[in-house]
């Protein structure tokens, strides 16, 4: 991918839909023999492997729309067993396992991959089935979990795990009778899934809080939902434009899930302009960046942790746009240990940025960083935040396995050069 720098960023855009709900959304639909319509979904790398897995066990799916709507079909679900060669390239096919243990009494699955953050340890995911009465083996390699009868209870986690999270509310909405999960992930992700199932007619009360109540229905229906917009993806188009100079307006921004996202913005100078009522935001042109000191004088210090609080996944946004403010700022991603070794592809481009340990860097003045020849990282989000590093840098780079960021935006090259920018795909 070459990326021709220095071109700004003007006009109107839309972001793309939520790629952690809908990778969930699609399991949650086994809980159901009725159509499921799914509308805003990008034909991104990994929509297309959770579609492969749902076919191979028995699912049925078709785009329309112009390949942006999914109808989904779970009435001759009969394989309990997920493909390996599909099971390794994605996370969130963990996701189907409640839902097969729902409807086949067994599930099974190999040790899953996806980015690189950490070790990423399935403890919290296994626990939440085990605590609803699975039983659980791990023999050559794979995840069997297996039941008779599942059972309601409280749960409390020792980590919001999302992902244990998600998968503990689609199984609890067909367990008898009510299942209490305390210490819940609340991410927009999370939430999304919630509203969709109570559309289904499920039982979820205290929806965006950390703690969650599931009374079991007898039967849950199809639905049609539409996916909300990324907010992760409205922070990253916010930051596209400020690095690059120029105005933008988004709409569908979410913007009742910006708080966070928008004050750490406005702590590095970031001035924005929101439309609550219309879900518009806009991005004008001729911001002055500086960050801002603590009261005490210390540098700024920003942590990544789970929602409420700044997304990890939005972190290296973060640190490469405080390369382009006056100022200093340490950014922590305490969650994901593997996260920050991007950091020796921004100094090929004379970035000012130093790894204080595993989980911190250090960001000091803005600098004419260079073109530089970039090898994207695995995980999504930091390769996005190099893609956004060389758009603001002048001259071209070159970002080589760049494919990664399709996983999430398949149509990523159109969008930002619908918007100005200049970058192209040479095989």
């Amino acid at each position: 991918m070459l990326v021709h720098g220095g071109h700004p960023l003007i006009g109107t855009v839309t972001p793309v839909a939520n790629k952690n709900s809908i990778l969930k959304l699609i399991p949650a639909a086994l809980l159901t023999d009725e159509d499921v319509i799914i509308h805003r979904v990008p034909k991104s790398s990994d929509v297309v492997i959770m579609l492969e897995i749902l076919e191979k066990l028995g699912g049925t799916y078709t785009w329309f729309n112009n390949d942006t709507s999914l109808k989904i079909n779970c009435a001759w679900i009969n394989n309990h067993a997920i493909d390996p060669e599909l099971w390794d390239k994605i996370k969130a096919s963990a996701m189907f396992l409640g839902p097969l243990l729902l409807r086949l009494g067994r599930a099974s699955m190999p040790t899953p991959q996806g980015c690189k953050l950490g070790t990423r340890p399935m403890d919290a995911f296994i626990q939440g089935m085990i605590d609803l009465g699975a039983q659980y083996e791990h023999t050559g390699g794979e995840y069997l979990l297996s039941a008779d009868k599942l059972v309601a209870k409280e749960i409390r986690q020792r980590f919001p795990s999302v992902t244990a999270t998600e998968n503990l509310i689609i199984t609890a909405s067909k367990v008898p009778w009510t299942t209490i999960i305390y210490n819940a992930a609340c991410e927009p992700h999370t939430q999304d899934l919630c509203h969709m199932l109570v559309a289904m007619w499920a039982q979820i009360i205290w929806i965006g809080s950390n703690r969650l109540e599931i009374t079991w229905v007898w039967l849950l229906h199809g639905v049609e939902w539409t996916v909300v917009s990324d907010h992760l993806d409205v922070g990253w188009l916010i930051a596209a434009t400020v690095m690059t100079g120029w105005e933008i307006t988004i709409n569908h921004a979410a913007t009742q899930h910006m708080g966070l996202i928008l004050q750490v913005f406005g702590k590095m100078g970031v001035v924005v302009d929101i439309d609550y009522t219309a879900d518009t935001i806009h991005v004008p042109r001729g911001q002055v960046l500086k960050i801002d000191k603590t009261i005490k004088w210390d540098p700024l210090r920003v942590h990544a942790m789970q929602w409420p609080l700044l997304p990890p996944d939005f972190i290296h946004t973060c640190a490469v746009l405080a390369l382009c403010a006056d100022g200093v700022a340490i950014r922590d991603n305490l969650m994901y240990e593997y996260g920050w070794f991007f950091v020796q592809e921004i100094a090929k481009m004379k970035g000012q940025m130093i790894m204080m340990n595993p989980v911190s860097v250090m960001t000091s003045w803005p600098t004419q960083r260079q073109e530089a020849n970039i090898v994207c990282s695995d995980i999504i989000q930091a390769s996005y935040a190099l893609l956004l590093a060389a758009m603001a840098a002048p001259g071209t780079s070159s970002l080589i396995n760049y494919t990664y960021i399709f996983r999430r935006f398949p149509n990523i090259v159109d969008k930002f050069n619908a918007l100005g920018a200049k970058i192209e795909i040479v095989e």
